[in-house]
């Protein structure tokens, strides 16, 4: 008989190797944050384990405290969903993420992953967010940035810095929106999915990093201390990459980024950012709502809904952003799909659903090496 249970810390390398091999990738390298040498993320799977002993699938989750303009959300992050080869097809999977997701519905406010979108609707994911992909051209930057001056930008290897990863925590602390990374695991977060971390430098000193892909021509993470220097960074690295072309990934609600690829790119698109379970709709909607009132802006209104059987009513004046946890009688009434499709959706737009114009997706935004 099967048992499931969490795995045990003398399970760490079995944990590892079935993800190897179901995925027919190195984990260690891959994703270090969790599966380091010297890291032992055994508590974070639950697994299946047969009548033999072998673990036959598992699912990990991630813990990733979450912080949006003053608010703490609890969020974990799901993933290295792995089922032995000769175990498929038994039912291992489903067990697994419902025994998740029942413990975490009163540890979270949200899980997050990134995967197949009708796999993981059947266990109440959404696809969505909001991430801005932009592309720059050599010509773009030729034209578009000809005046700037970027004498003295320089790149190194981030951690070669002396005072990077003080440098790193302090930028990502100073974000409207932030998943929390601590000091011990900056260098392994860093590298997280074959990501890179380059320091820009200015006449020798620390200014800002950019984390990007193995081949350099992807930046999924432009992070700068002072928003004057963002033309001088792109035009000095469209030179250090050596790339004719480079893909710059952005939260929405980063104004001064945005602006300045807007003025400057060749071409943009608006994707989603992973799949989101929400559980607590009221504290990620008061979050988030907050969040796209203080940067992009929305207009005045209330919207009252009963939102997978949670009575919510928000309001927007000039003040702010205030949400009750009750809802108005005549309350649309939406499913947990319903719902999250309205909140995280660009579909939610052509719902029968009367909302304030502008108010939703909300911006929600996870950069590549806070994933798991």
């Amino acid at each position: 008989m099967t048992e499931y249970r969490v795995a045990t810390p003398d399970e760490r390398e079995e944990c590892i190797d079935l993800a190897n091999y179901a995925f027919h990738l190195d984990f260690e390298t891959l994703m270090p944050k969790g599966y380091g040498k010297n890291v032992d993320s055994s508590a974070m799977h639950k697994v299946a384990v047969d009548e033999e002993g072998r673990l036959r699938a598992q699912v990990a989750v991630f813990p990733e405290p979450l912080t949006v303009c003053g608010y703490t959300l609890r969020t974990g992050y799901l993933g290295t969903v792995s089922v032995h080869p000769r175990a498929r097809g038994e039912g291992h999977m489903k067990v697994l993420m419902d025994m998740w997701l029942e413990e975490l519905r009163n540890m979270c406010d949200m899980v997050v992953l990134y995967g197949q979108r009708q796999r993981y609707e059947y266990f109440g994911f959404t696809l969505g967010g909001v991430k801005l992909k932009y592309i720059v051209g050599e010509a773009n930057v030729r034209h578009g940035l000809k005046h700037v001056n970027d004498t003295g930008i320089s790149f190194r290897s981030f951690f070669e810095i002396e005072g990077a990863k003080s440098f790193a925590l302090s930028i990502n602390t100073s974000r409207l929106a932030y998943v929390e990374r601590t000091v011990q695991q900056l260098p392994l977060i860093f590298s997280s999915l074959h990501q890179k971390a380059l320091g820009v430098l200015d006449q020798g000193k620390l200014i800002g990093y950019l984390i990007v892909n193995e081949t350099g021509d992807e930046i999924s993470e432009f992070a700068l201390e002072n928003e004057v220097d963002i033309s001088r960074t792109i035009k000095a690295y469209m030179v250090h990459s050596r790339s004719d072309r480079i893909s710059i990934f952005t939260p929405e609600y980063d104004i001064p980024l945005n602006t300045t690829l807007g003025n400057i790119a060749e071409d943009y698109v608006i994707e989603t950012s992973d799949m989101y379970h929400i559980l607590d709709f009221a504290n990620v909607l008061e979050a988030y709502l907050t969040l796209k009132f203080k940067t992009t802006g929305i207009v005045e209104g209330e919207f009252s809904a009963v939102m997978d059987g949670q009575p919510i009513t928000a309001r927007v004046d000039a003040s702010g952003v205030t949400v009750e946890r009750s809802a108005k009688t005549d309350a649309v009434v939406l499913d947990k799909q319903q719902a999250q499709a309205l909140l995280l959706t660009q579909h939610g737009r052509y719902m029968a659903v009367a909302a304030p114009v502008g108010w939703f997706p909300l911006p929600i935004f996870w950069y590549k090496i806070d994933k798991f």
